[in-house]
């Protein structure tokens, strides 16, 4: 048995496949088969069969979570259903009403959330090449216990879901500018908003960081507080 394990699906690309914001269906891949990812891990096909068998939606006793990061006082939705193709692990959730379930969505249609992660325990593996450094080994899943899958925002100040992106300048300009359109015809919930808040300056200062010698043509951060206050027309506490 391991430990338990957060793994982002940033190795598959706009890991959201549809989303009907009229009915609240969520659609897409929370992990992938057969890839080697940035912890020198390979998920294998079959991985998620006895979880979902165990605890999926059509199991008798459903357990598994669709949440917003990781975290349990935010969930997103009821997984409809889950199951392995030749691709990953798919899935489909019913979106809830509650507020952090409503933004998802928002943030799902304003290309804001695309990828996902799971939490999980391993419970069967294979070390491939046992001989070399624990830094080099390649490790197969072999079989996964799996207690939630979550949409990503990639909010920067969240210490689970690093920034997606920050080695390119050009993905941070279209980031922030994605962000501000959001603030500007969205209708993020206070909490919601005060996150995307964090994420503009955090995007600031990154953009800052590996582009020290070039001329930094997005809004400072003063300005971007500016433009979420009139958005969502109330008042920030100042962060320090």
């Amino acid at each position: 048995m391991g430990d338990y394990i957060q793994k982002s699906a940033h190795f598959l690309q706009a890991s959201i496949k549809d989303m009907d914001m009229k009915q609240g269906i969520i659609t897409g891949y929370a992990a992938s088969f057969n890839t080697l990812d940035a912890d020198n891990d390979i998920i294998l096909p079959g991985a998620f069969q006895k979880t979902i068998s165990d605890q999926g939606p059509k199991s008798v006793q459903p357990r598994i979570k669709h949440l917003l990061n990781h975290n349990t006082d935010w969930p997103v939705g009821v997984p409809m259903l889950l199951s392995e193709d030749q691709k990953g692990l798919y899935y489909e959730s019913k979106a809830g009403t509650n507020d952090i379930a409503v933004d998802v969505l928002k943030m799902i249609d304003s290309g804001l959330i695309t990828e996902h992660s799971i939490g999980y325990r391993t419970i069967r593996k294979n070390v491939m090449n046992p001989e070399a450094d624990w830094k080099d080994q390649q490790t197969q899943l072999q079989e996964l216990k799996l207690y939630e899958f979550s949409s990503l925002t990639g909010w920067g100040a969240n210490q689970y879901t690093p920034l997606i992106g920050v080695k390119s300048k050009q993905n941070i300009e279209e980031r922030i500018d994605r962000l501000i359109k959001a603030c500007a015809n969205g209708t993020f919930t206070d909490t919601t908003a005060r996150f995307l808040e964090d994420e503009l300056l955090f995007l600031q200062k990154a953009f800052k960081d590996i582009s020290t010698h070039a001329v930094v043509k997005t809004p400072e951060p003063e300005t971007l507080q500016a433009i979420i206050k009139q958005s969502f027309k109330q008042v920030f506490v100042t962060q320090n």
